[in-house]
């Protein structure tokens, strides 16, 4: 790497010293988001991983304590656009919800996925609310995260409907005092562009949603130009990945480089929990995402904290996701 590129990282560890010494760095407006129950918020500090009920089968209620936000996985569509929640085994599902709420953590239920067809719209909006709210009491989520890819972003009304239903719902649940959190998960392509395809959801969902838990994986060559470099990052370029973290979330909580603006307080980064969880984006050294945290919370952008895909096949390799970044996440995020 051209040393060139380590001035603007020298200047951010200046200012983390300066803040270490009782100085106070440059402000930030970031807040953390409130809490709306007493028993249950979003802790300050996220690991947040996807489960689901197939193969490596992990009961949820063995989940480690270390992941405090928990997506289920999957409501899919029924073959008429309306997703539900058909796991294969519900008293797995019920009894490991319970046990991890009764532990603290936050457990929400997840809608789509890579292989979904999810396709809402004003006339079938009513039944789609029904058989969500339906799934959220059966099971005792906390709320849901919408992970939309490929055709269903933009199918139908979705990016409209879906929305309208969520902000409803939390309306509806923060009304008889309960939590009611919403998250979303969109591929870091659908977040860049002036029609990025996420772009409407989350204008929608503007003051409802909760956390953008971004996937930084499966999308190859596809990266951002970092001018200050002189170079392109590539999100499968692992020669330069912690450069790519960096710049692609600073991209992301700023609203610069032609990205949706997300607070950095907000924000997760998305990762593959191993090397066969994703079709690319693994990273092989965790220095180079403490690399990235550290720069971000040294200018004044700490994130949330990470994501995974997922829970089951960290459990394959020994939870070393898990033991990897949680404490990293715990020195460098908001």
């Amino acid at each position: 790497m051209n040393p060139a590129s380590y001035i603007p990282l020298v200047m951010l560890y200046k200012k983390m010293m300066q803040s270490q010494a009782g100085q106070t760095p440059a402000a930030t407006s970031a807040q953390t988001p409130p809490c709306y129950s007493q028993t249950y918020c979003l802790p300050e500090k996220i690991l947040c991983g996807f489960w689901f009920g197939w193969s490596p089968r992990v009961p949820l209620a063995n989940v480690p304590s270390q992941y405090n936000l928990i997506c289920v996985a999957f409501l899919e569509p029924d073959g008429t656009g309306i997703p539900i929640f058909r796991p294969i085994d519900q008293n797995d599902v019920i009894n490991g919800v319970k046990a991890l709420k009764a532990a603290g953590k936050t457990v929400i239920v997840s809608i789509g996925g890579a292989n979904d067809d999810v396709y809402i719209t004003q006339s079938n909006k009513a039944r789609f609310r029904d058989e969500l709210m339906a799934t959220i009491d059966k099971y005792g989520f906390m709320g849901v995260d919408l992970d939309l890819e490929g055709a269903s972003v933009t199918a139908g009304a979705n990016q409209t409907v879906i929305p309208e239903v969520l902000r409803e719902l939390k309306d509806y649940y923060r009304s008889i005092g309960q939590p009611f959190v919403i998250t979303l998960a969109p591929e870091f392509n659908l977040l860049r562009g002036a029609n990025a395809p996420y772009k409407p959801i989350i204008q929608n969902l503007e003051g409802y949603y909760d956390l953008i838990l971004s996937q930084f994986y499966n999308q190859g060559a596809d990266g951002i130009w970092d001018a200050s470099l002189n170079m392109y990052l590539s999100q499968n370029d692992n020669s330069h990945k912690k450069e790519f973290l960096y710049a692609l979330t600073h991209a992301i909580v700023t609203g610069t480089s032609d990205y949706l603006y997300i607070p950095s307080n907000k924000f997760l980064i998305g990762l593959p929990a191993s090397t066969t969880a994703a079709l690319n984006g693994y990273v092989q050294n965790a220095s180079d995402v403490e690399w990235a945290m550290r720069a971000l919370a040294a200018e004044g952008n700490p994130i949330r904290g990470l994501m995974t895909w997922s829970i089951n096949q960290d459990s394959v390799n020994g939870y070393q996701f898990m033991n990897r970044y949680a404490p990293i996440i715990e020195r460098y995020a908001v």
